[in-house]
C-alpha cells in the first residue's frame, strides 16, 4: 500500500516560488514524519492482531510488525510517498474481498500446524494433503499419525474496512503539514 503526500493548496505558491532541492526537502521532511507516524502506529497495533493464532494456539506470523519495520519512504521535488509492505492495509480504506488467483478455492489455517503457512508449504515440510470426498476441508497428516483437518476450503473472504490499521485522516495530514511547513520555515530563514 502506498500514501502519497501532496502539498495542501494553500501552500501552493510556496512550493511553486522553491528551487527543486528545496522542494526535495519539503517532500522528503514530510514523507520521512509521515514513515514514522505509519510505522509506530502499525507496531502500536500489531499485538491486539494477534487473535486468530491466539484461538488455534499458533504462533503469530507477525506480519503487521515485519511490515511496519519494512516501511519506507520516497521524496523527489514533486512528490513523496510511504511505502507499506503489508497485504491487505488497504483494508483500512475501503473493505476488501479476497479471491483464490491460481486455485478453486482459499485456504483458510484451523489448526497450529497450518496458521501462517501456504499449503504448498505444508507439503514441503512433509505434510499429506487431501480433500475427503464431498467436504470443503483439507485434511493432512505426517507419516504415521492421524490426519486432522488443517484448512477450511472457502470461495472468498469478505474482510470489512477497519480505519484503525493506519494513523487517522488528521493525524497525516497534520503530520505531513507540519513537516512542510517546518520546512517552507526554515528555507526562508536560510536555515540549512
Amino acid at each position: 500500500m502506498t500514501i502519497n503526500i501532496v502539498v495542501p493548496a494553500a501552500l501552493h505558491r510556496w512550493k511553486d516560488m522553491m528551487s527543486a532541492e528545496n522542494r526535495k526537502r519539503m517532500f522528503a521532511a514530510a514523507a520521512d514524519k509521515m514513515e514514522n507516524l505509519v510505522r509506530r502506529h502499525i507496531l502500536r497495533i500489531a499485538p491486539a492482531h494477534h487473535t486468530a493464532a491466539e484461538r488455534l494456539g499458533a504462533t503469530p506470523t507477525g506480519h503487521l510488525t515485519k511490515g511496519a519495520r519494512l516501511t519506507v519512504s520516497h521524496a523527489t521535488e514533486n512528490e513523496a510517498e510511504v511505502i507499506i509492505p503489508i497485504p491487505g492495509l488497504n483494508r483500512a480504506f475501503k473493505n476488501l474481498t479476497i479471491t483464490p488467483k491460481n486455485a478453486s478455492a482459499l485456504t483458510i489455517p484451523i489448526a497450529a500446524q497450518s496458521y501462517g503457512q501456504r499449503a504448498a508449504r505444508m507439503r514441503q515440510l512433509g505434510w499429506s494433503l487431501f480433500r475427503p470426498k464431498g467436504k470443503n476441508v483439507l485434511m493432512g497428516a505426517q507419516k504415521d499419525q492421524e490426519p486432522i483437518p488443517l484448512y477450511v476450503l472457502v470461495k472468498r473472504v469478505e474482510q470489512p474496512q477497519d480505519r484503525t490499521l493506519l494513523p487517522s485522516d488528521a493525524e497525516l495530514s497534520t503530520t505531513a503539514g507540519r513537516a512542510i511547513i517546518g520546512t517552507i520555515d526554515r528555507i526562508a530563514k536560510g536555515a540549512a
